[in-house]
């Protein structure tokens, strides 16, 4: 039996549904929560400027420093592991669209959980 899809979706199968009920609603809130402070956040214009001074120029950065590590005869895998770590981090939280979609798709997860629903 394949459980991926089970570990994907957060299903366990010792737990009953309704024993998940709670649970489930408590971060569906949370998800809903998130969700509408990233757009408030996401349409400033604080976060613009944020965006451009501090983000924009760090995954530039980032990408540079991998580039260069790579083109080396021996690279660092070190270095490299952890410089695609902040990139990683630096582009899932530079861009408040990806990090919006991110949460989004955890909350389809949760409704599919509690009501069924695709």
């Amino acid at each position: 039996m394949n459980n991926s899809r089970l570990a994907i979706e957060n299903v366990s199968l010792s737990e009953d549904s309704e024993d998940r009920k709670p649970i489930l609603q408590e971060k569906e809130g949370e998800q809903i929560t998130i969700i509408n402070a990233i757009e408030e956040v996401r349409s400033s214009d604080s976060w613009s400027t944020l965006k451009v001074k501090i983000f924009d120029g760090l995954v530039e950065t980032l990408n540079r420093g991998i580039q260069e590590e790579a083109r080396k005869e021996t690279p660092d895998t070190l270095k490299l592991n952890r410089l695609a770590g902040q990139l990683k981090w630096a582009e899932k939280y530079a861009d408040l669209d990806k990090l919006a979609q991110v949460f989004r798709l955890e909350l389809t997860n949760i409704r599919k959980q509690l009501y069924g629903k695709e």
